[in-house]
């Protein structure tokens, strides 16, 4: 208690010169724990909007991924993953035809710009059947309906934000926007997605058209980018999955170009992707926690310099060397301990601004703040070491005389 006391006494005698000391770990602290609260929270809205697909939710890709734990990518060409010709029409039926299989719609991406009144539309054209919203539970048509066939002509169901962008608060059901050029009448608008305040707006830009439409816009070329497989409530996802492949590799005559993702394959993935980019991010980021901790190295023999003639006066009326070393360690330990806790505020004003200007929620978890003064300490002991041990060698009678 006595070396704790000392400690925060000359923390306190030299408040400017400690508080320099102490930015670097601030900096440091606050950098490390500010991105993996950014992270993880990116991870719990991945989460959120993947698990609101529903667990007996399977997308087929075109590429070959590598879901086993552990590994990334492909062994395949990455231009397949954005290719539209490798799935076929033919892959549809025989998924069609695969047991525990209830819905089955491709997403076939449209080259095509949307406009009303001469103006750009940020909205992204997709073809597929009126069962899409079916299969893909997440997006519901709040106002109007789903087109009827796969050949319904020239209609469209518009996202909730193509619908402010062009129409505002009015009805957008029965008036027309501009594909390429040719108006679409619109029929229905989605809900908004509640699964992810982030990626939910990559749905509420979505403008659906028949799969026959989106074709001829594609200039009469079948261009499937992913195919929407639902499966049974009662039927277990890895089967149909193993069915799925199965029926695919036969309709593609034994060529392995393709992927079958289930809902914990894509978490799987995005969660290795994600927990890579924290790491490696905050591993340069915690360079500045070892420039703070040779900073505060640096001050301490300063210190302790400062405070020879104090050291031989602790020595000569009884100070063991532990002593002398615990008094310096633990002022280390302090200042270091003081970097932490100011960082972790400063990442919780941080998360609180990010949480209340965007769509996303930084998570501090218990376990980060644990690990920020865990570190923080550590960086103490660690740089703080070498200067209480030159303290606790002095020679009290050299320290004495020491002017």
């Amino acid at each position: 208690m006595e070396s704790v006391k000392t400690a925060l006494l000359s923390i306190w005698s030299n408040k400017i010169r400690s508080m320099l000391t102490v930015l670097g770990i601030v900096i440091g602290v606050a950098s490390v724990t500010i991105l993996v609260s950014l992270g993880q929270g990116l991870k719990d809205e991945v989460s959120g909007l993947i698990r609101g697909f529903g667990s007996n939710l399977m997308f087929v890709t075109a590429g070959k991924i590598d879901t086993t734990k552990g590994s990334s990518a492909s062994s395949s060409n990455p231009a397949n993953f954005i290719a539209g010709d490798i799935l076929t029409l033919k892959d549809i039926e025989a998924i069609k035809a695969v047991n525990g299989v209830t819905e089955v719609a491709p997403m076939s991406l449209v080259a095509g710009v949307v406009t009303s009144g001469g103006k750009p539309v940020g909205a992204t054209v997709t073809g597929t059947y009126p069962n899409f919203d079916k299969a893909l539970e997440v997006l519901k048509v709040k106002d109007g309906k789903m087109f009827a066939s796969n050949a319904s002509g020239d209609v469209v169901v518009i996202g909730p934000q193509v619908k402010k962008d062009v129409f505002g608060d009015a009805d957008a059901v029965g008036k027309t926007i501009d594909i390429n050029k040719v108006p679409f009448t619109v029929v229905g608008v989605f809900g908004e997605v509640s699964a992810s305040s982030i990626f939910g707006s990559e749905f509420s830009s979505l403008a659906i058209v028949p799969f026959d439409t989106a074709t001829e816009l594609n200039k009469g070329k079948v261009t499937i980018n992913r195919i929407v497989v639902k499966a049974a409530n009662d039927a277990k996802v890895v089967d149909v999955k193993k069915d799925v492949t199965a029926a695919i590799l036969k309709s593609h005559g034994g060529e392995d170009n393709f992927s079958v993702l289930t809902q914990d394959d894509i978490l799987g993935l995005f969660d290795q992707f994600l927990s890579l980019a924290t790491t490696l991010v905050s591993a340069i980021a915690s360079i500045s926690l070892v420039v703070g901790g040779i900073g505060i190295m640096n001050i301490m023999l300063v210190t302790v310099t400062e405070r020879t003639k104090e050291i031989g006066l602790r020595k000569a009326v009884g100070a063991t060397k532990f002593a002398i070393a615990t008094q310096f360690l633990v002022e280390a330990v302090f200042v270091t301990l003081i970097g932490g806790l100011i960082g972790l505020g400063i990442s919780f004003g941080v998360g609180a601004i990010v949480a209340a200007k965007t769509p996303l929620t930084p998570s501090i978890t218990p376990s980060v703040i644990l690990v920020a003064l865990s570190v923080s300490t550590v960086i103490g002991i660690i740089f703080g070491l070498w200067p209480a041990l030159r303290a606790a060698q002095k020679d009290p009678i050299e320290a004495l005389r020491y002017e």
